[in-house]
């Protein structure tokens, strides 16, 4: 570092009085500036330390403008995030005024909606007593309606039966009066007689065996086996059907179907002697004189007065008595 001029030398003129120079050297230790503890100058080393305050100075300065420029940066960035902070406080109050303005609306809403279903529960409560009371009126109208029905039921019925009963009566009567002209010899008549007794009565199984037997009188072989078919179905167990069918196999020369017919007449009539006479006289004239009499003793057995099959032995026996 350089020394500074003393100030005290300085003060003194350059020459004397002669125009010669002045001496302006440092006295050192004989000046009253000198300090004898840093031995230099102590003028120069306040100078010195002046010179290093203004230099601590000028970089306190420096460092106090940089400071403050930071400062005035970190300012600016702070009034930029001050304007930021506004803006997004008043972005947020603006948020909050619409949340709460949707809160409110959500709350008018609510309590619509509930006031409305509050209604619609009343209008539904309304409505299920309606339909329980229109249910149990429906429930109470069904079951009139079906009492109703069961007693229409209950009467068609019973007139349905009093049809039939009527029906029934009605062809019991022209089969009676049908029974009586073909016993005159009135075939035609009885034939008709039967014929109405059926519109009457379909399956009048004793009116359709009378049929057989007047188509039979009257020659027509194929419309007796018909009407005698119809009887049986009618009535499986009616006997007399199978022995008047047997007897019209017997007359057209059938014999195997004859005695078919004859055995089954014995095996459902009450009464079976005039089967087995017929069955005998079948017999016979296949020839077979054993089955014959055997047939016509059953008759006889069941029936002593039975004088067709006493007819038919009497015939065997003279037969016989001949052939001897």
């Amino acid at each position: 570092m350089t020394r500074p001029i003393c100030p005290m030398l300085q003060a003194l003129p350059a020459t004397d009085a002669a125009g010669q120079p002045v001496n302006r050297e440092c006295l050192l230790e004989p000046c009253r500036f000198y300090d004898r503890q840093q031995k230099d100058c102590g003028l120069s080393l306040q100078a010195v330390s002046t010179a290093r305050l203004v230099a601590q100075s000028e970089l306190d300065g420096a460092e106090a403008r940089a400071a403050t420029a930071r400062l005035a940066e970190v300012s600016g960035r702070a009034t930029g995030l001050e304007a930021r902070i506004a803006g997004i406080e008043i972005a947020v109050g603006d948020l909050l005024g619409r949340i709460g303005t949707l809160i409110e609306t959500q709350q008018k809403t609510a309590e619509r909606l509930l006031e409305e279903m509050s209604l619609l529960q009343a209008r539904s409560q309304k409505e299920e007593a309606s339909v329980a009371a229109l249910t149990e009126r429906l429930q109470r109208s069904e079951e009139s309606t079906r009492g109703i029905l069961e007693a229409l039921e209950t009467q068609r019925r019973r007139d349905q039966a009093d049809l039939d009963a009527r029906r029934r009566d009605e062809a019991i009567l022209v089969n009676n009066r049908g029974v009586a002209f073909y016993y005159r010899g009135a075939c035609e008549a009885a034939r008709d007689a039967f014929l109405k007794a059926l519109e009457l009565l379909p399956d009048y199984a004793e009116a359709h065996n009378n049929l057989g037997l007047v188509y039979s009188r009257l020659g027509q072989g194929e419309l007796a086996v018909e009407s005698f078919r119809r009887a049986l179905t009618a009535d499986p167990k009616m006997g007399e059907v199978y022995n008047n069918l047997g007897f019209l196999y017997h007359t057209t020369a059938q014999f195997d179907r004859a005695a078919q017919m004859f055995g089954l007449a014995i095996e459902n009539a009450g009464d079976s002697s005039v089967a087995y006479s017929n069955l005998g006289n079948t017999y016979y004239a296949m020839k077979n004189p054993e089955k014959a009499v055997e047939a016509w003793r059953h008759a006889v057995d069941l029936d002593p007065m039975n004088e067709s099959a006493k007819r038919g032995l009497r015939m065997f026996e003279q037969d016989d008595a001949a052939a001897n």
